[in-house]
């Protein structure tokens, strides 16, 4: 029997993150602030006022928690991507919807983005 549980390489963990969304992987249009749901070292959750249909190119900004200089003391960081979107609930857009929830696969992350996520994401799961 084949298990078809989580398929997800990267952990997962819930997080109320501020995330600035362009449309376009150039970033010429912003839509606004949101927050995310959760977020892994390869995407991130979200709810949307607007729809945004599969397959649509994206940059974000993620402001995320990193430790700072100082012993135990958080310091923030914006961490920079692009992705795209691969799945939307509701999956088609709705005049009667107040949100939609967006699954966005991260395509590029700027540099020191990668470690710094994952740094976010050890201190998340360590309970910070």
């Amino acid at each position: 029997m084949t298990d078809f549980g989580e398929r997800r390489r990267s952990q997962r963990v819930d997080a109320q993150l501020r995330m600035q969304l362009y449309l376009g992987a150039d970033g010429e249009q912003r839509q606004a602030e949101l927050e995310t749901i959760n977020i892994s070292t390869s995407g991130v959750y979200f709810r949307s006022d607007r729809y945004l249909a599969p397959m649509t190119k994206l940059a974000l900004g993620l402001e995320v928690r990193v430790p700072g200089p100082a012993a135990g003391q958080p310091d923030l960081a914006l961490v920079q991507c692009q992705g795209l979107v691969v799945r939307v609930q509701p999956e088609e857009e709705s005049p009667g919807a107040d949100d939609y929830e967006v699954a966005v696969f991260f395509t590029w992350i700027e540099p020191e983005g990668q470690a710094i996520l994952q740094s976010h994401i050890d201190l998340l799961m360590a309970g910070s």
